[in-house]
């Protein structure tokens, strides 16, 4: 696997990322059981790989191209192709889902999915978790502080609701 810090090493100094170091950052984004047998997308949306289980992984999302891989399954997708549009997603009507980012992610608004201004919100940048869609109405009783410890509720009162499951500690870089 590709550590980051040499994706961004070779993108800072020039060198281009060959097509077989992008699908392995893809791959990075799951448990090889998972992503050995994925479908692997470019950050561009070419597909490098046809999968044979359902599963798809990409090495980032523009503009964050291979710094933020993920691995989605089909209820994953679909969330997706919503979000990047920043259409309607009805997490009341859609199954349940899983993804993987085991390489962790980039500063996001715990409270908005589409902020960009980090003087406002509460930002998260989480290392290796699990994401998990279900209906908002499951959610309820669980934390919205992703620095209270454990799975919490990200991007509630919006269409792209969903739990976060981190995978190690998560620091609070403002205590």
């Amino acid at each position: 696997l590709i550590p980051f810090a040499s994706a961004m090493h070779h993108e800072a100094s020039g060198h281009k990322i060959s097509e077989a170091e992008v699908i392995k950052i893809a791959q990075s984004a799951a448990p090889a059981n998972v992503s050995g047998d994925a479908t692997i997308m470019s950050s561009d949306g070419t597909i490098l790989v046809e999968g044979t289980n359902g599963w798809t992984c990409m090495p980032g999302t523009p503009p964050n191209e291979n710094v933020n891989p993920m691995c989605v399954d089909k209820a994953w997708q679909k969330w997706l192709a919503a979000y990047m549009a920043q259409g309607e997603y009805d997490s009341e009507e859609e199954g349940f889902g899983m993804s993987y980012m085991l390489q962790g992610d980039v500063p996001v608004d715990n409270d908005n999915p589409f902020n960009t201004d980090k003087s406002s919100g509460v930002w998260i940048q989480e290392g290796p978790h699990i994401m998990m869609l279900m209906p908002a109405s499951l959610m309820k009783d669980m934390p919205r502080d992703p620095y209270a410890g454990g799975p919490y509720v990200m991007w509630e009162g919006n269409d792209f609701v969903h739990v976060m499951v981190p995978l190690e500690v998560t620091v609070n870089p403002n205590k």
